[in-house]
């Protein structure tokens, strides 16, 4: 009951996600009226059903449902309250499932608090954010269900990977969605705002609650998975730069140097564009990690999936994301005047943009390196702290004193 009843959840989602965009293309023909209340409508009740398909995969859980495959491999009757909550997104169907209602959040909070901002900015904002969350839905559909059943019932499940029982893990991974994969909606808006013109000052003012948001959230996640990671694992430190650690560190530098960059934007110009390609790196780096730790490339103790068809799916998105962001960008972007003074606020942020732009190359490298190995010579190697500390403790230095 409780599957047939997710599976028609996420169907009406996708009915919803699609309607948003065609409507919204609809909407901009009419570009001087108010905006129409249908959207909005439309905009509620993805966020409710979206809601829906969570809470109904929670039920599952939390009353042992194990009809249902993905309660059957991550949970049991004895499990405790809080393990069979956590359980829901301790692994790849169910988490991706909250990285889904995480974009649709995000999607209807932006639209309800920019409902009078520029209504051509606001609704190619919600057109793109709507790609990326039908794109989501249809993998979550094809290749990640979490809904799917299993004939005959089982009597009892397998239960949940004891290193994930513990209460800072229960945690990290919503806060740590809510970080990068919140960074999908300034990236919506950098896209819109180039191809409206609604631009410097104004995305500032618009975009910089986001920024701070998801990295608050990032940092928070980021935090609490290195404690858990410490105990529970014995790595022998806080941060062992273990390739799943280091794809949610990536897109933490990026809000870095955007959160700055955003902050001078909003009182003067000059960097405009500088800032939105910093917005649409930081969820196209997102995307990449999210790859990296579900397409099974990678060998690591938290790593989601080992299914080709998965990392396949999220190449591809990943790969048309980058094209069109590409394009846009080449299409749409102003010309800006870029002079700055020497020892201007301008100069030291960039400065500092660039240096953790250079941290996100080091880790980058370290993190993708062992995998290019691999497939060229199949050749194994490990990178591992000397590689980060090296390069990387001589630049942080003079960084944290300017």
């Amino acid at each position: 009951m409780l599957s047939e009843l997710g599976n028609l959840f996420v169907l009406i989602s996708i009915i919803l996600s699609f309607s948003l965009i065609v409507f919204s293309t609809k909407e901009l023909k009419y570009i001087r009226n108010p905006i129409s209340p249908k959207i909005k409508n439309f905009s509620i009740l993805q966020l409710i059903f979206a809601n829906l398909c969570f809470f109904v995969l929670l039920l599952g859980y939390l009353f042992s449902d194990f009809s249902m495959e993905n309660v059957y491999e991550n949970s049991h009757t004895a499990k405790p309250l809080l393990y069979k909550i956590s359980g829901v997104w301790g692994n790849h169907e169910g988490s991706l499932l909250l990285w889904i209602n995480v974009l649709v959040l995000f999607s209807f909070l932006f639209f309800v608090k920019n409902i009078r901002t520029d209504k051509k900015f606001l609704l190619i904002t919600q057109i793109f954010q709507n790609i990326i969350i039908l794109g989501f839905f249809i993998f979550l559909l094809t290749t990640s269900n979490p809904f799917n059943r299993i004939f005959p019932i089982p009597q009892e499940g397998l239960g949940l990977n004891p290193i994930l029982q513990d209460p800072a893990l229960a945690i990290h991974p919503p806060l740590l969605y809510l970080g990068f994969v919140g960074s999908s909606i300034y990236f919506s808006a950098a896209l819109s705002s180039l191809i409206s013109k609604f631009g410097g000052k104004n995305f500032a003012m618009v975009s910089k609650p986001w920024v701070l948001v998801s990295w608050l959230f990032q940092t928070m996640g980021i935090l609490v998975g290195s404690i858990w990671a410490y105990y529970e694992l014995g790595w022998g430190g806080y941060w062992f730069w273990d390739p799943v650690e280091n794809s949610s560190l990536i897109p933490w530098f990026l809000m870095n140097a955007l959160f700055h960059s955003i902050l001078v934007l909003e009182k003067r110009n000059g960097i405009y564009l500088w800032v939105i390609v910093l917005s649409i790196l930081t969820f196209t780096m997102s995307v990449t990690g999210t790859f990296l730790v579900r397409s099974g490339i990678l060998n690591s103790v938290h790593t989601f999936a080992n299914d080709p068809t998965r990392g396949l799916y999220i190449l591809i998105f990943l790969t048309a994301m980058m094209l069109s962001s590409i394009y846009i960008f080449y299409k749409y972007a102003p010309t800006e005047n870029r002079s700055f003074n020497l020892f201007s606020k301008e100069f030291f942020i960039i400065t500092n943009n660039w240096f953790m732009i250079f941290f996100l190359i080091t880790v980058l490298i370290g993190t993708i390196y062992p995998i290019f190995l691999e497939v060229l010579t199949s050749q194994k190697i490990s990178i591992g702290p000397p590689y980060y500390n090296s390069i990387l403790a001589p630049f942080l230095v003079p960084l944290l004193f300017i």
